[in-house]
């Protein structure tokens, strides 16, 4: 899958101030893999990402990178910025978790699936409470992979 833009390794080694030529020599890969990873050529593989995030201290990039490669991955991890500020990532986290706590998800969430099945006048709840969640999912890989 060839893409025009910037993937997550190209991201990465930028941000790592690295040529190809150096991240090649610090991964132990040859500059022409790199090059293939990053245009889209060819995608790495899960050994490749891990060596590379070591070598570039970017522990989020496998996520990142997956996600952009591959459909159903993407799907389920949210996009989420990388490298935000600790107190500002945290503080959104604790944030969304506080708002699934004062609307009692957790007691809402247990009242539509009491009878197993969740009803077209349910789905409105449901809904809103997957939008939560996913908003506490999207702070939490913020957090996560927050500058340090």
């Amino acid at each position: 899958m060839y893409q025009n833009a910037t993937n997550a390794i190209q991201r990465a080694r930028i941000r790592s101030n690295l040529t190809q030529e150096a991240l090649a020599e610090r991964s132990g890969y040859s500059d022409d893999s790199i090059r293939a990873w990053e245009s889209g050529a060819r995608i790495a593989s899960l050994e490749a990402l891990n060596k590379l995030q070591l070598a570039m201290d970017a522990p989020w990039l496998t996520g990142v990178y997956l996600a952009e490669q591959t459909n159903n991955l993407h799907d389920l991890l949210p996009e989420f910025q990388v490298g935000r500020p600790l107190a500002q990532a945290a503080a959104t986290y604790i944030n969304a978790i506080m708002d699934l706590v004062d609307n009692k998800i957790d007691r809402k969430l247990l009242q539509l699936v009491a009878d197993g099945k969740i009803d077209e006048t349910e789905t409105p709840i449901f809904d809103e409470i997957l939008s939560m969640a996913e908003a506490a999912n999207k702070a939490y890989y913020e957090m996560r992979f927050a500058q340090r």
